[in-house]
């Protein structure tokens, strides 16, 4: 549980990636709004995008463009609420016993 949290902790410990988190809250954005609005490279943006959703932060949907023939994926935070309290870290604490043991 521990580590698990920590990986949880690590992918919003970067400020581009809370960013992005922002910008998708209210509205469903393609990567190239993400990227031009962040001003940032497509595979840099990719690179975040993966890790937020993996992290079960982020959600998209694909759409495809029929004028361009292309798919599109469009982005958008999940209501999600985290919350480490007192109950978590005793959680922790006995998971770290039973290692010692």
């Amino acid at each position: 549980m521990a580590d698990k949290w920590a990986e949880l902790l690590k992918v919003l410990a970067s400020s581009l990636r809370l960013r992005i988190l922002a910008l998708c809250l209210d509205k469903e954005r393609t990567s190239r709004e993400l990227r031009e609005t962040l001003n940032l490279s497509k595979p840099l943006l990719i690179m975040h995008l993966r890790k937020l959703v993996n992290a079960g932060f982020l959600e998209y949907r694909t759409e495809l463009d029929k004028t361009k023939v292309i798919v599109r994926k469009y982005y958008k935070t999940k209501d999600l609420k985290l919350c480490i309290d007192a109950d978590l870290l005793r959680e922790i604490s006995k998971e770290l016993k039973q290692i010692k043991s």
